[in-house]
């Protein structure tokens, strides 16, 4: 089960880390725009939101909140899903809160785009996306958190 949680620390910082990801698959043909996974084609899936190259449409942005995800990720939330990890979990003590908090300040639009109810829910996701990824698999994920190796 350590290796588990090893895994699902690494894929955190993986997506927590600096978004300066090159596409997979630009250099697409005159008139084609390409998406913000790197394929080509026409249409919004292409051309809006997150589009790298091409005759891309500019959309505004999603209004910003004023939700402090640290007010929702707070020590209590946050130490209740370490916690649930056996002593004996070589990476309990890996990852932290403040850790968390200081990548955060890579994804600004994380969990502060929406309503309060919206940014809840995404950052409700992402705990649940890494709690299930330790082996866990909890529907009731915010009543229930849990963690482990």
């Amino acid at each position: 089960m350590g290796n588990k949680l090893l895994l699902v620390l690494v894929a955190v910082a993986l997506v927590m880390g600096p978004k300066n990801v090159s596409a997979q698959n630009c250099g697409c043909a005159e008139g084609l725009c390409c998406s913000q996974y790197g394929y080509c084609g026409t249409g919004e899936d292409y051309c809006g939101t997150g589009c790298q190259q091409g005759p891309c449409t500019t959309a505004s942005p999603p209004p910003s909140n004023n939700v402090n995800v640290a007010d929702i990720v707070t020590a209590d939330f946050f130490n209740g899903i370490i916690d649930q990890a056996d002593s004996g979990c070589a990476g309990k003590n890996f990852y932290t809160r403040d850790a968390f908090l200081s990548a955060l300040n890579s994804y600004t639009d994380f969990g502060r785009v929406g309503s309060e109810d919206d940014s809840k829910r995404e950052i409700a996701a992402a705990f649940a996306h890494f709690t299930h990824e330790t082996g866990r698999k909890n529907s009731h994920f915010i009543s229930n958190p849990s963690f482990s190796c």
